[in-house]
This record gives structure tokens, C-alpha cells and sequence, in this order.
């Protein structure tokens, strides 16, 4: 999780390690500021970090991804934070959109 506050949009990389073979797919997930903004306006909830909301957004778009993916099996999750567009976003286009969100298979 990144110690200091989070300003702007947020990249959550979502990374599955499969329990049976114990390889590793990622998903990257552009979190715009907006819709950051609009979450927590529409709970009112003040308190809650962004990189938890950019995580609670860009969960179901991951989540997609994983479950859609039947030779995969049971996996375990782990998330990462940014501020920077990694490099894998900047040279392709997302291969998912859901509403102001983009996802990018790496």
C-alpha cells in the first residue's frame, strides 16, 4: 500500500497466483480521480482511503478476468498501487473497459 496520500488517478495491479500450478496472471486497472470522487460521495464515506476505494472498484473488472479463465482454478490475490501508468499501459490499448474504468491483461 503506498504511505502517502493519493492525488489523481490510481493503477491497481491485481496479480492471481493460481493454487494448482502456481503461476501468476495481472490485470492493471486505471482507477480514474472522478470516479474515486463519485464512490465516496455516493456512500459518504469521508474516512475511506483512496487506494481501499480504487481497490473496491477495480476489484469486479479483475475479478472478471480470473474467473473467466477456467484452467486457472483457485487463486490467491494481491494488489499493488500507483500513481504512475506502468509501461504496459502506455503502448497498448486496455483490452477491458467497464464504464470509466481500463484494464490491461499483462
Amino acid at each position: 500500500m503506498i504511505d502517502e496520500p493519493m492525488s489523481g488517478n490510481i493503477y491497481v495491479q491485481v496479480t492471481a497466483t493460481s493454487g494448482r500450478t502456481g503461476r501468476t496472471k495481472s490485470v492493471v486497472v486505471l482507477v480514474p480521480k472522478k470516479a474515486i470522487d463519485e464512490y465516496r460521495s455516493a456512500i459518504g464515506a469521508k474516512k475511506i482511503d483512496e487506494p481501499s476505494i480504487a481497490r473496491a472498484l477495480a476489484d469486479p473488472l479483475a475479478s472478471y478476468v480470473f474467473t473467466h479463465r477456467s484452467t486457472f482454478g483457485d487463486f490467491k490475490v494481491a494488489y499493488s498501487f500507483s500513481r504512475t501508468a506502468p509501461t504496459e499501459t502506455l503502448r497498448e490499448s486496455p483490452e477491458l473497459t467497464r464504464g470509466d474504468l481500463k484494464a490491461w491483461l499483462l
